[in-house]
């Protein structure tokens, strides 16, 4: 497992190398158009000049990007050990965008907190639809067994529509994601109840149990009720790091299965 982890870790720690002289730019993005959440609603953490508006939050971003680098490298180990469990191993595709998912999330993640402007909250928004219409696809999947093709067909234009209704309605993000991760619980509740599968349930509980404090501190943090603007310790950026820890465990839940009870 060391050397399965060794190539990530050093991907990781090299991009995240080669942005720290980006806090030292001297950038302004007054001429974009600003966030939503602009004056005064962009979270906890104290606004700075420069190219990186919130450096806290714009880093722990960056969990995401390692977590899906931790899935290719475990996807590339299935590959080359034969092993064939499970849709997600059967399937080269489908990690490999369950990764690049996670990864997006946190590249947009880390431009969103670094900008503030409304285009990098569309593509912070978009990243996280990404990853949960993944699950969405794949719960189906599970249950009524679909080409690649049609898997993939309507993954894309789940969302387009997605990426279209985003622009329309911004201020619906939010309660649209939400409705989206109860959809994943919804659909593996019932895989669980109607195809009996043997599965890790553990991973999954975790990644539930994970996102549910990760709510918890984002919205301590969202109210103003936890807050210190000038800490390193920001609400924000524990919401990143355990929601990437979730993806985590979501990925290793669903790589697991082995097959019916």
């Amino acid at each position: 497992m060391r050397s399965i982890i060794l190539r990530p870790l050093v991907i990781f720690a090299v991009m995240v190398l080669a942005t720290i002289p980006l806090l030292w730019v001297n950038y302004s993005w007054a001429n974009w158009q600003p966030a939503s959440c602009l004056p005064n609603q962009c979270f906890c953490e104290a606004l700075r000049e420069g190219f990186i508006r919130q450096p806290i939050n714009a880093y722990s971003s960056l969990a995401f990007v390692l977590a899906g680098w931790l899935m290719i490298a475990i996807t590339r180990d299935d590959w080359r050990r034969g092993a064939r469990n499970n849709l997600m191993q059967s399937q080269r595709a489908y990690p490999i965008i369950f990764g690049v998912a996670s990864i997006v999330i946190g590249a947009d993640s880390f431009f969103y907190h670094a900008s503030l402007t409304f285009i990098g909250q569309w593509f912070d928004v978009m990243g996280m639809y990404l990853f949960a219409s993944f699950g969405l696809v794949y719960g189906y999947a599970r249950l009524r067994p679909i080409r690649p093709a049609m898997f993939l067909l309507a993954y894309a234009a789940m969302n387009a529509m997605l990426g279209y209704w985003l622009i329309t309605n911004p201020d619906a993000r939010r309660q649209v994601f939400t409705a989206m991760i109860y959809g994943i619980v919804a659909l593996e509740a019932l895989v669980l109840l109607v195809e009996r599968p043997r599965i890790t349930t553990r991973y999954f509980l975790g990644a539930i149990l994970s996102l549910a404090v990760a709510y918890a501190i984002w919205t301590l943090d969202e109210n103003r009720t936890l807050c210190d603007p000038t800490s390193w310790w920001q609400g924000h950026a524990l919401w990143h790091a355990l929601t990437a820890v979730a993806a985590l465990l979501l990925y290793l839940y669903y790589r697991s299965e082995t097959g019916k009870v």
